[in-house]
């Protein structure tokens, strides 16, 4: 595998970089050759997502945290059968999150701010909600 493919990922949301947040995410490599996605706060790995075609989960993940006193929270999870990212929606406010699409089938929304949940919603109508945790909790 090349360099570019294990290098953090400098993605930017809405104007918010992901290299001015908690977060970072790198490419890697899973099982049978499968790519990788790995998620982390502040060096702190959080999760691995490998790409899969059988029912991956919509939203795997979300967490909140903070750099240089300014609040993000960070949701991902696998590209729905369609290829279009979910509609992401953050906390009771309704908040929109902008979900973009990294290879291998995985998506990311990172958005300013706090919330307590997150909620994914599929172009074919599939929702998933998970509670916001803290970025360094298990």
């Amino acid at each position: 595998m090349g360099d570019t493919e294990l290098s953090t990922l400098d993605l930017e949301f809405r104007g918010l970089p992901l290299l001015d947040s908690p977060w970072s995410v790198r490419f890697a490599q899973g099982t049978r050759g499968r790519r990788a996605l790995e998620v982390y706060n502040n060096g702190l790995l959080l999760d691995v997502m490998v790409e899969t075609a059988l029912a991956p989960q919509l939203l795997r993940g979300a967490r909140r945290g903070a750099r240089d006193g300014r609040r993000s929270v960070l949701a991902w999870g696998h590209v729905p059968p369609g290829g279009e990212p979910p509609r992401v929606v953050l906390g009771r406010t309704g908040t929109e999150a902008e979900a973009i699409v990294a290879a291998g089938g995985f998506w990311l929304a990172l958005a300013e701010g706090d919330a307590d949940r997150v909620i994914a919603r599929s172009a074919d109508g599939v929702e998933e909600q998970l509670r916001v945790r803290a970025g360094w909790s298990r």
